[in-house]
Formats: structure tokens, sequence, C-alpha cells
């Protein structure tokens, strides 16, 4: 019989009762999360492995979110620019349309109209593209970060800036040089001829260069003449000096009253034995030999040295930094522009023949072309002035061989040659069939004659110059033509007054009166003008029809240096070259040598769409070139804008996969088996009930004790 204290029976099946009810309240738990991990203790590690799978997959779908956003505001952006390049395409066409010569001007201001209209929406535009209240297009939008990761992990974030479409920042970006060579003589040595330079000279043997003066004259030498390089100097910064023909020279220089050469310049000035002086800015230089030269371009692709070989013309140095635009993002242009006049001719009748050959494309000098015409010569406001329709005829007749194009000025005085290409243009062996000695004649002053006054020359005697002479300073005491405010070898135009006083015009400055700022020492300083009774007049020009320098004298070939010691009869006028990009960009020539470049390349300019119009042929050509280069800009962000939306897309399916598989594995580890858990609850409930009833059986069998007691 069982111990009443001890109901082992009942015991066990409560204890298992207990155990079944655990079982079914964890499958009751189970089926009713659909989790097999609840609490930790249902599995430590494994709870431990969902809580950083599910932060993940959290994480990465707000990564999708992010991705999906950025898509969203790289599509509001595009669709912006898509429209920018519709109006920039409207734009160009009809700037291409005002460029036809067929239009007036009231046809080109109804062009503008709309062009102007245009401008205004490119700005509404740029300013009004908005997401989420984020101005998108007019350059705000910069170093944007969209996070696409779940952590801090490299390469988790996608850095956006899009560049400002506002007309004021969109264009082509410009900047231009000019070719030049010039060394600059410091000091002069008199033991034994030897010309010291204060960098190195980089003549060879045989150069023809040209003498000018500085403040301190070198004794011997004649302003503005062409000598031989003898070289003979002990460094590369000296050499000494020959005449033309190869006779012997004597030249010196010394302490004062002599002179010391400093600020003198000597200018190469001839390519196989052929004399040419051309004047680029203040400095008479030639651009018949350049040197070598290295420039460096800074572009917003990469940078790249250009190697600019000995006598490469702007055309060639165009060519080879267009070449590597590949490299630089920098491309170039040439252009070559130069203004021809003809000096009148008061000695003879109102016809005047002149002849010369020129080169352009036809770079060969056997294959220069002879250009002869007519000029007739009337007068206007009492100055002698030239009709260069003749000429101008003459050399576009022949421009399909030189490349070179002439155009008539409206007063049909002056004729503006260009070469689009870059070609130098040169003029050789100028001829005036009528020659005569007083072709050219020397004129000495000295200082008791000319005073002080507005911009009279008062001479004692009778100077014999007529109204439209031509003269040049060649020669002055000591510094006399700074006294009066005269340049030395400038050409310019006589107004005679009377037969004793007469004013100066210069024809470099549109013709202006030219003030005498003193008068010269009486007794002490003189000064030498040459007269030209006929000449052609060479002046460089820039691509604007901007004037560089003063004119170069061309006189008859006839001439000998004594007649015309500082002219020519042949000169060559080098190009510029244009560098443009749709981004900013710098160049940097060789420090170490010689001055390629008239002077030091300026920095880059945009030239801005806002600022631009097509008012005229000249402004539509421009606007063309601008308008390319916001093109480019404009299709580069739109490039970035494409290729942001295309990673986004590919994030968002990346990360879709990891979600979708992560949650996959995190559903093994951590969702119930829900057919398990049915059976393990059936289960319980039937242990439970059995477990139950076991215990009343346990409970009923103590009933009998109770019984023996009644």
């Amino acid at each position: 019989m069982s111990n009443i204290l001890s109901n082992i029976a009942a015991l066990k099946s409560l204890y298992h009762l207990n155990r079944n009810e655990e079982g079914y309240a964890t499958s009751i738990e189970r089926i009713s999360s659909g989790k097999r991990i609840n609490t930790a203790g249902d599995d430590a590690a494994g709870a431990s492995i969902v809580n950083r799978m599910t932060s993940q997959i959290t994480g990465m779908q707000v990564a999708i979110r992010n991705a999906g956003d950025a898509i969203s505001m790289a599509q509001t952006a595009e669709g912006a620019m898509n429209e920018c390049s519709e109006i920039l395409h409207r734009m160009r066409e009809l700037a291409v349309q005002a460029a036809n010569g067929t239009y007036s001007g009231a046809d080109r201001v109804a062009l503008n109209a709309e062009v102007v209209e245009l401008k205004n929406e490119l700005l509404r535009i740029s300013e009004t593209t908005k997401f989420n209240d984020v101005k998108l297009i007019n350059g705000d939008f910069r170093d944007t970060t969209f996070e696409i990761g779940y952590d801090e992990s490299p390469g988790h974030a996608h850095n956006l800036s899009i560049e400002s479409v506002k007309p004021t920042d969109l264009g082509m970006w410009k900047t231009t040089t000019q070719l030049n060579k010039t060394v600059t003589a410091t000091a002069v040595h008199a033991t034994d001829g030897t010309i010291t330079t204060d960098v190195d000279h980089l003549f060879q043997a045989g150069d023809l260069i040209t003498y000018e003066q500085g403040a301190q004259p070198i004794l011997g030498l004649v302003d503005g003449q062409t000598y031989l390089v003898d070289l003979g100097g002990a460094a590369s910064n000296s050499f000494k000096l020959k005449e033309i023909d190869g006779a012997a020279v004597t030249y010196k220089g010394g302490t004062s009253p002599w002179g010391t050469g400093v600020g003198a310049k000597f200018h190469l000035a001839s390519l196989a034995g052929a004399p040419s002086v051309v004047q680029i800015g203040t400095d008479t230089a030639s651009s018949m030999v350049n040197k070598s030269e290295d420039i460096t371009i800074h572009g917003h692709v990469g940078s790249q040295k250009i190697d600019i070989g000995t006598s490469m013309t702007a055309k060639e140095i165009a060519a080879a930094v267009f070449a590597r635009e590949s490299v630089t993002g920098v491309r170039a242009t040439a252009q070559t522009n130069a203004k021809l006049t003809v000096t009148p001719n008061n000695n003879t009748d109102d016809y005047t023949v002149v002849s010369f050959k020129i080169r352009g494309m036809n770079s060969e000098a056997a294959d220069a072309k002879l250009v002869a015409a007519t000029i007739k010569f009337g007068t206007t406001d009492g100055l002698r002035t030239a009709d260069l329709s003749d000429l101008r005829d003459k050399i576009n007749g022949i421009s399909g061989n030189t490349g070179i194009q002439a155009v008539l000025a409206s007063d049909k005085t002056s004729i503006h040659l260009k070469s689009p290409d870059g070609y130098d243009i040169i003029i050789e062996d100028v001829d005036f069939p009528a020659k005569t000695a007083a072709a050219v004649k020397t004129t000495t002053i000295a200082g008791s004659k000319i005073t002080h006054g507005t911009e009279t020359f008062t001479v004692d005697a009778g100077h014999g110059y007529t109204t439209g002479d031509a003269i040049k300073l060649v020669s002055a005491s000591n510094a006399a033509q700074a006294d009066i405010g005269l340049d030395m070898g400038k050409t310019y135009t006589v107004v005679a007054t009377s037969s004793t006083d007469f004013t100066l015009k210069d024809p470099s400055n549109n013709n202006a009166d030219v003030l005498l700022s003193a008068g010269l020492a009486a007794g002490t300083d003189t000064v030498t003008f040459h007269k030209v009774e006929k000449s052609l007049n060479l002046q460089t020009l820039d691509r604007n029809q901007d004037l560089k320098g003063g004119p170069v004298t061309l006189v008859d070939k006839e001439l000998g240096d004594d007649e015309a010691p500082n002219m020519s009869n042949s000169a060559r006028i080098s190009g510029e070259v244009q560098y443009e990009s749709a981004y900013v960009f710098t160049l940097v020539p060789d420090v170490k040598t010689n001055g390629l470049f008239r002077d030091a390349p300026p920095a880059a300019t945009l030239d801005k769409i806002s600022e631009m119009d097509i008012l005229t042929v000249d402004n539509s050509h421009r606007m063309l070139t601008s308008i390319d280069g916001a093109l480019k800009r404009v299709d580069a962000e739109r490039g970035d804008l494409g290729a942001t939306m295309n990673r986004m897309t590919h994030t968002i399916d990346n990360l879709s996969n990891i979600v979708v598989n992560s949650s996959a594995s995190r559903s093994r580890i951590q969702d119930a088996d829900m057919a398990l858990e049915t059976a393990e609850l059936a289960k319980s409930q039937i242990l439970q009930q059995a477990a139950t009833a076991m215990v009343g059986q346990a409970n009923k069998a103590l009933q009998t004790v109770l019984s023996l007691l009644r």
C-alpha cells in the first residue's frame, strides 16, 4: 500500500503534466508568433545571429529607399538638363541662321529677341529646378552624398555634384598666345666688340638680327638695321656681329656719353638669308624663325607637355595641342591677321603700281604668288588716301593658293589680311616700279628747331614735307625721343600746316594727333627722320581686329641699306593660337627659355552665353563657339546624372538580392516550422490530457485510505 505522505504516482504524473503544459505553451507561442526564437532563451546563439541579420536587412531596406530617392532626384535634374540642352540647340540654330550674310540688321534684331528670351528661360530653369526644396542645377548642389549601404564601410556612399547651367556660367573658356622671339641686351663691352645679354641669346651663327636702340646706344650700330650673327662669344649669353655681307663692322660701347647699350634689343630677322622684321606689340620681332619651346597644358582631363619645335607656325602649334585634346580636354585653333596699308605717293600722279610676292599655306618660297595691283590716290580732308580695291581683288584672286583672304575697309584705305588656318602671312620683294631717288629721304633736325607746343613741330627752314607723308624716327641723340614723346622706329603721318610747321598723326592709334611732351635742347639734341614716299605698311592684328604694335614699313626692293637702313622689303606676320575648353584650364610655358610667346599666356576667361548676341555676323560666330562649349558642359553633366541613375539601379538590384537571401537565412534560423509545431501542439495536448487523467487516478487510489476511516 502506498505511503499517504508520498503519493509518488501523483507527483510523477504532476511532473509530466507540468512538462507537457510547458511544451504546449511553447507550441502555442511559436504557432501564434510564427517564430521559433521568441526569447534569447529559446536559442541564445540563434538569437544573436538573427539580431545581426535583422540590423543588416533593415539597413539595406532603407538604403534601397535612399537609392530610389537618388534616382528620382537625378531624373529631376536630368529632365531639366534635357530642356536646357533643347534651349541651347535652338540658340545654336538661331546663331547659324544669323551668321548668314543675307539678313539685315532688323532681321538680326528679331532673331536676337528670341535668343534673349531663351537665355531668360535658361536662367529660370536653372534657378527653379528643385527636389524636396533643394536647388539642383544652379551650382548649389555640390558634394552631396547618397547613403546606399547599411553601415559606414567604404564604398557605401555615392557623391554627386551638379555644375551650374546658368547662362552666366556656361560658355567656352579661352585664351590666346602670339608668337614672339626677342633677346634683351644689358651691356656692351668695347674691348672686343662682344655683346652680352641678360639671358642665353639662342642665336646661331649666320642668323640675321635687327638692332633696336635702347636708352643708351651702341656706338656704330644703326637703330633698325640688320646684322649677321658671328657668335664669337665665350658664353651662350654673348655674341659678336658682322655686316649682312660678312664684312666687319666696328661698334663699341662704354661709359657716357658713348652709351652702354643697356636696354637695347636684338631681334631675329631672317630665314635663309631673307631679311624680315615684324613688329609685335612694342617690340620689333620676326616670325621667320621661332625657337623651340615647351608649354604645359593643365586641363580638366589631365596635364600634358607640348613640344614646340623650331620654326613651327601657329597652325602647327594648334595642331599639336589639338592632337592631345583627349589627354588635356583643351583644343586649339590658329589664325593670322594683319592690316595692310599703302603710304601715299605725293611726288607722282594719282595712280601707283605696286607688286610683291605673297605666301601663306604655299609656305615654300618657290611657291610664292606674285601680286601686282594699281592703287588710286585721292585727297580727303587734306590727307592723301588710297583706294586699295584692286589690291584686295588681286590678293583674293590667288587665295586658293595662299589661303589668305583680303577684306577691304569701308573707307578703302586698308585691307585686313586673314589666314583662317593660322599660316604665316609673308610678303616679299616689294616693288614700286616707278622708284625714284626721293623714295627715302633722311632729315636731321637740331634741337633749336623743335619747340614744345601742343603738337606742332616748328622748323627754322622749310621742312619739305607734304600732308600725308610718312616719316619714321630713326635716331636721336641720347634719349631725345623720349623727351619729345615719340617712339623710336615708329611711322607717323605728317600734316603740313605751313612751310615751317607740321604736326604728326599716329596711324596705329586711329590717326590720333601726336602730342609733344617737350622740346629739344638747343645745340645739343637732334632727331633724325626718314621720309618714305612709297611703301607698304604691315601691322599685326589679333582675331578681334585690334592692332598689336606699330606697323612695319616695307619699301622698294631696290633701295639699299644706305637709303633705308631700318626698313625692309619683306616681312612675316606670325599668327596667334587660341586655346579653348568647356572647362577652365591653364597654360604654363617653359620658364627656362626664350619667350616664344609675345607675352606670358593670359589666364583663360569664359565667353559667357549671357553676354553673347547674334546682332552681327562676328557675334554669331562667337556665340556658336560659346554654345558648343555650353553643350559640352551640359552633356557632361547629363552623363554624370545618367551614370548616377545607372549605379543606383544596380545598387537597388544588388541590395534587394541581399535582402531576399538574408531574409531567407534569417527565416531558417528564426521562424517556426508550423507543421512541426502543430504536431508538437497535438502531442502536447494528448500528453496533457493523459497526464491529467493519471494524476486523477493516482489521487483516487488514496481515497481507499479515507474509506477505512468511515
